[in-house]
């Protein structure tokens, strides 16, 4: 990828047409179907341009979750330094909650979870930089505990979307922080 100012308003606009393509055959495409033309044509730019901007689609995409991670941690930013998995946990779903269609897409569908995976390890990590409850595990364990945290919340959530968002997302925030630091044995079962 060439340098390029990134004030210049050609390359603003040029790469904000990049991005709306992508988004809108995101909505339509699985990822493999997804090509340096195809974004090119809905863009209404050439190849080269393209390529001006990005290496592949692969730094394309790479680019969409950087840019969804400086989001997130803007708006953690916003939340007093979190010292509890509740907290995390009502952050996250509050801001995956807000995100456009094609995110969902992205973060749900199953051609794109390579991207999305790589996403939630970030999102993670600068969780636990933030604050670590776990740091008198050894880091083993503290691997399980926070697999386990992770891809529990990121299935949930995909799981909410696939239920067509039909449960409030307090009701979500509240039954998923139950579940999570109280076990199965926290639900009235009777």
């Amino acid at each position: 990828m060439l340098k390029e100012d990134k004030t210049d308003l050609r390359v603003i606009r040029t790469k904000a047409s990049i991005k709306a393509a992508v988004k809108a055959l995101i909505m339509n495409l699985d990822a493999s179907k997804i090509t340096v033309q195809g974004v090119a044509q809905k863009a209404m730019i050439n190849r080269k341009t393209f390529y001006l901007h990005y290496s592949c689609i692969e730094d394309l995409f790479d680019q969409i979750f950087q840019e969804l991670v400086i989001d997130y941690a803007s708006f953690m930013d916003q939340y007093p330094l979190i010292h509890s998995f509740k907290d995390t946990n009502k952050v996250f779903f509050e801001f995956m909650a807000k995100q456009e269609p094609y995110m969902e897409r992205l973060v749900c569908s199953d051609s794109y979870q390579t991207y999305s995976n790589r996403f939630f390890e970030v999102m993670l990590k600068r969780n636990r930089s933030l604050y670590n409850p776990y740091k008198k595990y050894n880091q083993e364990e503290q691997n399980i505990i926070n697999t386990f945290l992770g891809i529990s919340s990121v299935n949930i959530y995909r799981q909410w979307v696939k239920d067509g968002k039909k449960i409030p997302i307090q009701r979500l925030i509240d039954l998923t922080s139950n579940l999570f630091t109280e076990g199965v044995n926290s639900l009235d079962l009777n």
